[in-house]
């Protein structure tokens, strides 16, 4: 028997600051989750931790009562429960962008594929949730597919990125990780070049720098003596405040879209004021990104829609046991292809019509291949009835 159930909060429900109070509990939730499997009260979840939504999914064992949500989240912060086909139908849309702050972005798809590789590592993904891990990262990239979603690049990153380029070129970013690495894609695709790296680990911050053409620096030179710089963009994890209203003095703008903010309340409250920078949190971009989704009602109503049709297939096949093997390979085929076919409207436009042709082979034979991979790891995942 199939009992699943997500509860969380996001953007929709909760402001920044208890988002912020919410993720803070990351560590507890999973320590809780990890006590909850062991009593046997839960066979496996899934804890996803973004900048705008805390999400876990959860396994219940068959006999096992419903989770007390105020005991494993808190009773401070709005959340919502969704359960079984819903809970399905509402993870896959999260997944592909559909419920994001920025509408369509796509770093999601990452952050729930490391959400995955996680539970597996702490021993919380069932073989049920494994299932679902093979039939829902591929269904969430199908779907974009089918609505447009990779052809519209919106994201947090762009929107931080839309901020700072006002500023001036002299620019940070404090953090290496995937929001850093987006961030400093955007800005090589706005040209702007020599941008400052900064992280805990400079070995990390090089490496990134390095791919972009850019320059790094260890985060603590750069608290100790900060270059000459017009803005900042911080995308990084602390437990205590990184930047102050003395710290700030000489930049532009200001860029936080760290969870939980790493700025002091005084600055957050003082953008623009005499001799302090423009100051930009995640309360700022989620009041663009309404806007921005605004333009897009008609295009969510139809990937809602998708979704839920998609939704219901692997909800079927999460409580028989059987994924539509057909459907897999359809779908890599399908997903590679488009992925080809995007690259020859950019980076491989260049290439002509025979050496496309070649190229469709190609990857149409190695999407069949790794299709064949994937049923085998679904065949060995089969839940019995």
């Amino acid at each position: 028997m199939a009992r699943l159930r997500l509860i969380g909060s996001n953007h929709r429900l909760a402001p920044p600051s208890l988002l912020e109070r919410l993720s803070s509990r990351s560590e507890r939730i999973q320590a809780r989750l990890l006590e909850l499997s062991e009593h046997g009260d839960i066979r496996g979840a899934l804890l996803i931790v973004t900048c705008n939504r805390l999400e876990v999914l959860i396994e219940l064992a068959d006999d096992a009562a419903e989770i007390d949500q105020a005991d494993l989240l808190g009773d401070d912060v709005p959340l919502r429960m969704c359960a079984d086909e819903e809970a399905v139908d509402t993870l896959l849309a999260v997944t592909a962008g559909l419920h994001s702050m920025v509408f369509g972005e796509a770093q999601i798809l990452g952050q729930v594929r490391e959400a995955f590789r996680k539970s597996e590592t702490l021993g919380l993904l069932s073989r049920r949730l494994q299932m679902l891990r093979t039939r829902l990262l591929p269904a969430a990239r199908d779907l974009r597919r089918r609505v447009g979603l990779d052809h519209r690049p919106a994201s947090v990153a762009s929107m931080a990125v839309d901020q700072v380029i006002q500023a001036g070129k002299r620019i940070a970013i404090v953090g290496a990780g995937e929001t850093g690495r987006l961030l400093m894609e955007t800005l090589d695709r706005r040209h702007v070049r020599d941008v400052l790296v900064v992280n805990r680990s400079l070995p990390k911050a090089d490496a990134l720098a390095r791919h972009f053409g850019g320059r790094s620096m260890s985060l603590a030179d750069f608290q100790l003596q900060r270059p000459h710089l017009d803005a900042v963009i911080y995308a990084v994890h602390s437990d205590k405040p990184l930047l102050d209203c003395r710290g700030a003095r000489g930049l532009h703008t200001v860029v936080d879209i760290s969870q939980p903010s790493i700025l002091t309340p005084e600055l957050r409250s003082r953008s623009l004021a005499a001799g302090m920078p423009k100051v930009v949190s995640l309360d700022e971009l989620s009041a663009l990104s309404v806007e921005h989704e605004r333009n897009y009602a008609e295009t969510r109503e139809v990937g809602v829609v998708e979704a839920r049709a998609l939704a219901r297939r692997m909800w079927q096949e999460l409580v028989s046991g059987r994924p539509d093997l057909g459907k897999v390979v359809d779908l890599h085929i399908e997903g590679a292809l488009a992925e080809l076919e995007q690259a020859f409207g950019s980076q491989l436009s260049h290439l002509d019509g025979p050496i496309r042709d070649q190229l469709r082979a190609l990857m149409t034979k190695t999407a069949k291949r790794n299709a064949h991979i994937h049923i085998q790891d679904l065949k060995r995942l089969r839940v019995a009835r």
